[in-house]
Parts: C-alpha cells; structure tokens; sequence
C-alpha cells in the first residue's frame, strides 16, 4: 500500500516522494527533507502515529504546519474525532481511490503553498 501510494503521489505537485515504513522513521525523514505533505495510515491501534503527529506539531520535527493526510481503515465518528484532535488536516478512509488520494494531496499541497504565500506577503 505504501509504495501505491508513493507511485501515485508522482501525480501530484510534489518534488520527491519519500517513504517511511514507521513513524520511528518518518521523524527523521521529515525532519532532514522538510516534507510538503505527510501521508500516514491512520490504523486501528494509531498510538505511534498519534504521537508522530504531536511532535510535527509541536514543532520538534519538520514544519508544525505541514498538512497531514491519514488512511483510515473507518471514518467512524470517534476516528475523526481523534484525527483531528490529533492535528490531522485531512482522512480517507479504505479502501482508497487513486482519483481520491490525488485530488485530496493535491489540495492539501495547494492550501498550504497558498498559506505561504499570504504569510510572505503578510511580512512584506
């Protein structure tokens, strides 16, 4: 699934794609190539990844305001609901369309280039 996803991330206004089997490994890789979108399953036991997404934000690893998009196995109300208490900016749930993750990518990755934008020009 990880590598699928990375294939189809090739269709997105993204430089590199860069694949982490664990959120053990994601933190340094964000870390070293500052991410424009992280990509993460959102499993039934999401322990680590919970504790992933509050370091990002946090700011202890990579950008704090990177979006996050998260596969989820259920969009159950109380999946959600943890989502985003978490900071998850966007969930998908299984099994995932290729018209679907890119669109949803894609849109993350524009809303945050967007973002930059008007804060650079905010500083200006």
């Amino acid at each position: 699934m990880r590598r699928l996803i990375g294939t189809l991330m090739g269709a997105v206004p993204a430089h590199e794609v860069i694949e982490a089997r664990t959120p053990q490994q994601a933190v340094a890789l964000v870390a070293e190539h500052s991410p424009h979108l992280v990509i993460m399953d959102w499993s039934d036991d999401p322990t680590e990844g919970v504790l992933f997404v509050h370091r990002l934000r946090r700011g202890e690893i990579g950008r704090a305001d990177v979006p996050v998009l998260a596969i989820s196995p259920s969009l159950h109300h109380a999946v959600l609901e943890s989502a985003v208490e978490t900071g998850i900016d966007d969930i998908i749930a299984k099994p995932i369309s290729a018209v679907e993750i890119i669109a949803r990518a894609t849109d993350l990755i524009e809303q945050d280039r967007r973002r930059g934008e008007s804060t650079e020009q905010a500083a200006e």
